[in-house]
């Protein structure tokens, strides 16, 4: 039989020909391979020695490369080492080429995937350039708006689902035969959470392209790592967005504020906003299937979890939500009738609040540094109660360790504090989006999952004055506005 591994290259073993000769080896039904080149059976010195000095004298195959004068039937040359060794070199310098043609590329903006995120498509007078699909655009469109609402991307994908809206995958394929490992031609409309989740999260969908998201480690082999940060290339403006820059902002915070649904099915619109003012941690929705709406509860998640570790700072769903529209509407009316006078005030109060997190920033890189100059002293300690003979080999390098481990999180917090310290503005202030936000909606008289998304970034619990019996008592409730803070 003849088989051909034409458009792979010789460095992966998962070559569909390769893989159905091996097959038709180990079945004990080949006794002599030819091939053409020696470098054709795999540049990949360590595993085609195995072949050549194991597999194939195992299932006593006769292997022959025509052009370099190989046939095992003569034994093995230490020759063929040598050359293995130089077919590998070639494989990674042609990858190292390659890579940096892609790597120059993608510095210039270049996009270098190469194909388009579902809602969009290539430009037919220039491939490196999306336009809008008009098929899926107002797919991904509608998806966002839906979690702007408050759905996650598990009930996201059931709607897709019962409208039949065809999948990334499954619309690919139809129409351009594009194959995917996650295609099921069985079902072309079943959406699932994670696909969702995954769109959710695409910077492309405001005008931006992200190259170097991944890399390999290795030119030997396919499976691709994240990137860290600092790695990934971002280029703003590229191409014409599909959504706008606050609905993505908006997106990624119900995101970054994802909280499951109860037991019941059921979540409520303010939750995965809702703070322990004390503890720090996100309020737990609770509901039963025997309570009446009204007696649905926040309560703090710590204090849910571990009562020991802080208190309930309980309150009502139904008195939240209105409290939360009381003061959409108070700001709201405030921001059209004395708005210079709210901006004052709003810019006074941030740069307060803006100084005290530097001043707070200062004094925690002030602590890490310390520790670090006392980490040193550290090291040097226990090298010489290891010279003295005072530590073990062993006590030694657990120390090490431990001592290193450290070390490497102090650096990186350090580092990070450092560029925050540097990068604090003034203000962060950006009062006239919400100005926009506020002329966006003239007459507000019911809370919504849309209005809850667009106006309120985190609600702060104080604990009740009294004791939890008592039916009278106070409760201090904070709201921090999208762009403004707290006003």
């Amino acid at each position: 039989m003849t088989l051909g591994d034409d458009g792979y290259s010789g460095v992966t073993f998962d070559r569909p020909a390769y893989l159905e000769m091996m097959a038709e080896v180990a079945a004990g039904r080949v006794s002599t391979i030819i091939v053409k080149d020696h470098s054709r059976l795999g540049r990949n010195r360590l595993v085609v020695g195995i072949l050549l000095e194991e597999t194939f004298a195992q299932y006593h195959v006769r292997y022959i490369a025509i052009n370099d004068g190989v046939d095992t039937i003569n034994g093995i040359d230490d020759s063929i080492a040598v050359r293995d060794l130089f077919n590998e070199w070639h494989a990674r310098d042609t990858s190292k080429k390659v890579k940096a043609v892609i790597m120059a590329a993608a510095r210039r903006g270049e996009r270098i995937g190469t194909s388009a995120p579902y809602g969009y498509k290539k430009d037919e007078g220039n491939s490196k350039h999306l336009i809008p699909d008009e098929q899926t655009a107002p797919v991904v469109t509608r998806i966002f708006e839906l979690c702007m609402g408050g759905l996650g991307p598990d009930k996201i994908a059931r709607i897709l689902t019962q409208e039949r809206v065809l999948t990334p995958t499954a619309y690919a394929y139809r129409t351009r035969g594009v194959r995917h490992s996650a295609l099921n031609l069985d079902k072309p409309y079943a959406w699932s959470g994670s696909t969702v989740a995954g769109i959710l999260e695409h910077e492309e969908y405001i005008g931006n392209t992200i190259n170097c998201r991944t890399y390999t480690p290795s030119f030997k082999s396919k499976k691709s790592r994240l990137n860290p940060p600092d790695k990934i290339l971002r280029f703003e403006g590229t191409h014409e967005p599909l959504i706008d820059l606050d609905t993505w902002e908006i997106v990624q915070r119900v995101r970054q504020g994802k909280r499951r649904p109860t037991k019941l099915g059921q979540q409520d619109m303010l939750s995965g906003l809702v703070y322990c003012k004390d503890c720090g941690s996100r309020h737990y929705f609770c509901r039963c299937g025997s309570w009446d709406e009204s007696q649905y509860t926040f309560v703090c998640g710590k204090y849910h979890c571990h009562k020991e570790d802080c208190t309930p700072h309980t309150i009502k769903a139904a008195a939240l939500r209105q409290i939360a529209l009381s003061e959409i509407q108070r700001v709201s009316a405030e921001a059209r009738e004395h708005w210079d006078e709210l901006f004052q005030r709003l810019t006074s109060s941030h740069q307060s609040r803006a100084k005290k997190e530097l001043a707070a920033k200062q004094r925690e890189l002030d602590k890490g540094e310390r520790r670090l100059k006392d980490l040193e002293t550290l090291f040097r300690r226990s090298f010489e109660e290891l010279a003295l003979g005072h530590l073990s080999d062993g006590q030694f390098q657990t120390l090490v360790k431990g001592y290193g481990q450290e070390k490497a999180e102090l650096e990186a917090k350090a580092e990070t504090l450092r560029n925050e310290i540097a990068n604090q503005q003034d203000t962060l202030l950006n009062a006239d989006r919400f100005r926009r936000l506020v002329d966006k909606y003239t007459d507000i008289t019911e809370l919504t999952p849309e209005l809850v998304r667009e106006f309120i970034q985190r609600i702060e619990i104080h604990e009740r004055s009294g004791r939890y019996k008592k039916k009278h008592y106070t409760q201090q409730v904070d709201i921090y506005f999208n762009f403004i803070g707290q006003a």
